[in-house]
């Protein structure tokens, strides 16, 4: 008997039998998937528009508190996650457990460093102008920018990690005739 979402005993193995993700993990993933978005886009806009830079912050913040939330659900919920649709140990596989990886510590290191280099340069980081979050490291102008640097090379590689991953979504649709898309969506 198949039971989505859980896991079957045959033969006295266990298999996953998930045809979809759970739903707290549905939209931890696209809350954060919009937040990226328009920290990317606001992120390229900051040279002309500096107003943007507190709600770029914010929705930073926004980010880490939903990445933390999914790698809480990836693993408080593992046995509900749909198995990949990819053989294990086959090149594919391989690829796209790198790159989910990858794109976790995207989703953390990318606003982790922005917080530091707001703090290095001087500043409280202050969530949607009413919460002042703790700050993590002294003024220091040169971590500052040593930081500043590794916050822009890191979101120009996360950006290029979501190209990868839409890539293989799209690849695994096109090619193999799989929707693994439709396991994410929250209907």
């Amino acid at each position: 008997m198949e039971m989505s979402g859980e896991l079957s005993a045959s033969a006295g193995l266990a298999v996953n039998t998930a045809k979809r993700y759970p739903l707290l993990i549905i939209l931890a993933h696209w809350l954060i998937a919009a937040g990226i978005a328009a920290n990317l886009v606001s992120g390229w806009l900051l040279d002309d528009a500096t107003e943007l830079l507190d709600l770029h912050r914010s929705i930073g913040v926004l980010v880490l508190a939903f990445s933390a939330l999914r790698l809480f659900c990836r693993f408080a919920y593992r046995s509900k996650i749909p198995a990949s649709v990819n053989a294990p140990a086959s090149l594919q596989y391989r690829v796209e457990k790198l790159v989910h990886t990858l794109l976790y510590a995207g989703m953390v290191l990318v606003p982790l460093l922005g917080w530091l280099k707001t703090n290095a340069a001087g500043h409280v980081l202050v969530l949607f102008d009413t919460v002042e979050l703790p700050v993590l490291l002294e003024k220091n102008r040169a971590l500052s920018s040593l930081f500043g640097e590794a916050h822009s090379i890191s979101a120009y590689l996360l950006a290029m990690l979501i190209g990868l991953h839409i890539a293989g979504g799209v690849a695994h649709f096109m090619m193999e005739k799989r929707n693994v898309i439709k396991r994410m969506l929250p209907f």
